[in-house]
């Protein structure tokens, strides 16, 4: 049965992770796996993210943890690449520690590909918290702009042959566009329901 990984970078945000762990454990649909990246963060840091795992003990068989040696300090796009390449699920899908998923989010992309070999790209709507001040929703496009890197799942075995641009602030986009590029036989399917949030 097919599962979507989750590819999560953090360096600090403690809090963050939290809620974004929190959403994904709460999802109706349970083929998930999630794997946090941490960016080199300071010991004490590292520490707190040991009790966030522990506090969803009874999920540790789907959520792994791994720290980088060195601090890259690069978006988190180094982080997301490491998680990229040990990814074992059949999709995959890259965020940020400050994002997080409406409880149907799982549910609704593996619904959309069941029975569906041909699709390899799937992305929904989102809200996104542009000002600090005010969530607006945007119907999503594959145009820059108008998708994020945390609301869009591909196919693991395709992404692996590729990887975000370390030192590219827009490398999300970047990398969609290459997959795209790469892998134009596979269909992209629009979840249109607005699943995501982008803080």
């Amino acid at each position: 049965m097919d599962k979507i990984e989750f590819v999560i970078p953090t360096h600090k945000r403690v809090d963050l992770l939290t809620t974004i762990i929190s959403s994904i454990v709460a999802q109706t649909n349970p083929n998930w796996r999630i794997h946090v990246v941490a960016d080199c963060p300071p010991e004490d840091i590292k520490e707190r993210y040991l009790d966030i795992l522990a506090f969803f003990d009874e999920h540790k068989d789907k959520i792994k943890f791994s720290v980088t040696k060195i601090r890259f300090n690069d978006w988190g796009h180094t982080p997301r690449n490491i998680g990229l390449k040990q990814a074992t699920e059949e999709w995959v899908l890259m965020t940020g520690e400050d994002n997080y998923y409406a409880p149907t989010f799982v549910e609704n992309f593996l619904s959309s590909v069941k029975d569906r070999d041909d699709v390899h790209f799937v992305f929904c709507n989102m809200v996104h918290n542009w000002t600090n001040d005010n969530y607006i929703p945007i119907q999503c496009e594959i145009e820059f702009g108008k998708i994020d890197i945390g609301n869009f799942m591909v196919r693991t075995f395709n992404a692996q042959k590729l990887e975000l641009k370390e030192n590219i602030e827009q490398a999300d986009y970047v990398f969609i566009e290459e997959y795209l590029t790469r892998f134009p036989e596979g269909k992209i399917m629009h979840v249109d329901k607005i699943l995501y949030v982008h803080n």
